[in-house]
């Protein structure tokens, strides 16, 4: 083979599928590239281990053929050339795309068995090994070191497990750490009414590309070439442009351009509109919530005003920044009414203005906007999200699983849609099935962040599946996130499986870092809930009674993170049978707790103690009669 080249492309594939390799390969070479493919080398021995552990630490891309016959190998050499080039894509720059898996038949990526780093970029379908010339353009600009600036365009059936994927640092609902640690779906769903700040840039020509689930392509040059500082805001703005539909990433990487943009040109109205609406998003998607973010973003949309005063997309930036602060809410609603007067059919800022009527207290007003920007030409799963979001504040439920329905639809891949949608049938339906049915139709890339991790372990833990809770479990990287320890929640699942040992052990691990973080802040209520549950799965009754009775002071006293449940299911934890019935039928029987409470009285092991008791059985049938 001839000598390792800063180019070379590393063709990693099963033996079984060295006919659609060699098809990849010869399709590659044809256009001149080098690629590391030598069927005469597959055969055993340490030179040859090293050779290819050299070949990998050296080449420039790295393809992993992706298909059934590597799903039924859980071991083959290919398998250790993938962990390899994991390994190696950890010491890469963000931005810097290595991987390229190209799957060669059906396989999905739910349940894939590749490393997590192939989950975070996009997989691409050749057939069979078929290789079109836009794949080989693609190999071709990622050699070139495009891909650094601009994103990847999509290919015909390409997959896009990142695109939309949930995004990290976003807090988890009150639901998820009552769900995990006492089981209470406490406002599941309505953590979405705050995430949904969906922004959008104005434009002369609207930009329609967040209505699609694949990866936005950059356009094509017009004939009359751009300026450098008018292509760096284009391309920034295709890149972080589909919002919901964005990663961290993409805007990260739209940010550098932005950054060039404006030094360039620093009084360029329009390139410091765009940077002020992307700092807007980093804000409203919760990519960047820092304290200096907030400010800067308002201070771009000044300079963009003092720039561009008449321009569609400065006015929109100064509203939208104006959005992000309470006080100036008002404001920013009669700017957001002004443009939707002079641009009525820009989807994006009539979803601006009916979040910001949302937070204002108008769901009605919010919801005229969202009609009108869904009855507009294009299916946006955007708006359709929102819709749902919205609906469901207002207790229209049936309209509200439509709007999810329909959202992912339109882009399958869509995080934020598919953790509504199954949270709406866990919280509101109370369906388990429905909800496990759902669980296998999400992405694979679903469970790369922590709450669909989360989500997945509150399934199986329903379903009294240990061994799924612990596989969950793993995807789950916070040792103390919102949900409580992670050694909290193996304890529940080891005790599930009878393992009462690891357990204990779990549950001590767990109890030792609660009292640290609280060390530092003790009067944090979920923190100070989680060590009283984990001191009830303990049986320590002595250091659980005056937490009981500090517990019960807290609610009386106004703490909305605490619950007459909460004390139900430690009394129920501690066989308190008659304490934990009379607190559930006080706290149950509220309208606003009913069906966000189902699925947890229902399901979760914390109540077994009570099952099989009469009036636990009645509460059980009115739950089932409002659903």
């Amino acid at each position: 083979m001839p000598a390792p080249t800063p180019k070379a492309i590393f063709l990693s594939y099963a033996r079984d599928d060295a006919a659609a390799a060699r098809r990849i390969a010869g399709a590659l070479r044809g256009a001149g590239l080098d690629v590391w493919f030598d069927e005469s080398e597959l055969i055993g021995g340490d030179a040859w281990d090293q050779k290819i552990r050299t070949k990998i630490a050296e080449c420039a891309l790295f393809i992993p053929l992706l298909s059934a016959n590597t799903q039924a190998r859980l071991e083959g050499y290919f398998r250790l050339e993938w962990r390899l080039a994991e390994q190696r894509s950890h010491l890469m720059a963000k931005g810097k795309r290595f991987l390229v898996p190209v799957c060669i038949d059906a396989t999905r990526e739910h349940g894939a068995q590749v490393p997590d780093a192939f989950l975070e970029v996009q997989w691409t379908r050749l057939p069979a090994g078929e290789t079109p010339p836009p794949f080989v353009e693609l190999v071709q600009r990622l050699l070139a070191g495009e891909a650094s600036r601009l994103s990847t365009p999509a290919m015909p059936g390409e997959l896009s497990p990142e695109r939309g994927a949930a995004k990290p640092g976003v807090p988890a609902a009150a639901w998820i750490g009552a769900v995990a640690v006492v089981g209470i779906g406490v406002g599941a769903i309505y953590w979405a009414t705050r995430k949904s700040e969906t922004p959008a840039a104005v434009a002369a020509a609207p930009i329609e590309s967040a209505s699609a689930p694949a990866r936005p392509s950059i356009a094509p040059p017009p004939a009359a070439p751009l300026s450098e500082v008018r292509q760096l805001v284009a391309d920034a703005r295709a890149l972080y442009e589909p919002w919901d539909l964005a990663t961290p990433k993409d805007f990260m990487l739209a940010e550098q351009l932005l950054k060039k943009a404006v030094e360039l040109a620093p009084t360029d109205g329009e390139a410091w509109a765009a940077y002020a609406i992307l700092s807007c998003g980093q804000i409203g998607l919760n990519f960047d919530r820092s304290a200096e973010r907030r400010p800067l973003a308002r201070t771009q949309a000044e300079y963009a005003i003092k720039f561009a005063p008449e321009s569609p997309l400065a006015r929109f930036a100064r509203a939208f920044s104006l959005r992000l602060d309470p006080s100036t809410r008002d404001e920013a609603i009669r700017l957001l009414r002004e443009e939707t007067v002079r641009q009525p059919t820009n989807r994006h800022v009539l979803r601006v203005l009916a979040n910001c009527l949302n937070d204002a207290g108008q769901p009605d007003q919010a919801l005229v906007y969202l009609d009108r920007a869904a009855a507009l030409p294009g299916r946006d799963p955007i708006i359709q999200y929102n819709r749902g979001i919205r609906l469901l504040a207002v207790s229209r439920f049936d309209e509200a699983e439509a709007a999810f329905d329909e959202a992912l639809a339109i882009a399958p891949n869509y995080m934020l849609a598919n953790w509504a949608k199954l949270h709406f049938l866990l919280d509101v339906r109370g369906d388990l099935a429905r909800a496990r049915a759902q669980l296998l139709k999400v992405p694979a890339a679903f469970f790369l962040d922590e709450r669909g991790a989360i989500t997945g372990y509150t399934v199986a833990l329903y379903m009294r599946d240990a061994p799924k809770c612990l596989e969950y479990l793993r995807r789950v990287k916070s040792d103390l996130g919102v949900v409580g320890p992670k050694a909290m929640l193996t304890a529940m699942a080891h005790r599930l499986a009878g393992n009462e040992e690891a357990a204990r052990t779990d549950y001590q691990a767990g109890l030792k870092m609660v009292d640290d973080k609280l060390a530092a802040e003790p009067n944090n209520s979920d923190l100070f809930l989680h060590r009283a549950n984990i001191l009830a799965s303990l049986g320590d009754r002595t250091a659980v009674e005056p937490m009981l009775r500090e517990i019960r002071q807290r609610i009386d006293s106004g703490d909305v993170r605490l619950t007459d449940s909460h004390l139900a299911g430690l009394h129920a934890k501690l066989h308190r049978r008659e304490e934990a019935i009379a607190l559930l039928v006080a706290d149950f029987g509220k309208p606003s707790k009913t069906y966000r409470s189902r699925i947890w009285i229902r399901y979760h092991p914390d109540l077994d103690p009570l099952r099989g008791d009469p009036r636990f059985e009645a509460l059980l049938k009115v739950s089932e009669t409002k659903k």
